[in-house]
């Protein structure tokens, strides 16, 4: 069963219950195509905790990150709302890195 999140934009959270992407991940479609007839486990649903810090200068943010890890979580699909006008967020793009840098893989797509 492999085990993977979803990131999305703290911003977001003003206006998103995560409803479509959840739609998604259950329906296997749009990001989570790749899974289909794959059990997977959902191990967190998780935004951002501000705009303009990398990992290095927010430890709330590497604390869930980290958690991530602790997680076993295999993959993280970062949300569309990190990607306005099909420009990838900074702040999320410098999150992505340490994901991968710690052997998690990211995938620029929920719904």
């Amino acid at each position: 069963m492999k085990k993977i999140a979803m990131m999305n934009c703290l911003k977001a959270n003003d206006v998103c219950p995560g409803a479509s992407c959840l739609r998604a991940f259950y329906a296997r479609k749009a990001g989570f195509a790749r899974y289909e007839g794959e059990e997977l486990q959902l191990t967190a649903f998780l935004r951002c905790s501000h705009c303009g810090k990398t990992p290095e200068e927010d430890k709330e943010m590497v604390m869930k990150l980290d958690r991530l890890v602790q997680e076993g979580t295999e993959a993280v699909h970062i949300g569309v709302c990190a990607q306005m006008n099909h420009t990838k967020c900074e702040t999320m793009e410098a999150n992505a890195k340490w994901l991968e840098d710690h052997g998690i893989e990211v995938i620029w797509q929920t719904h």
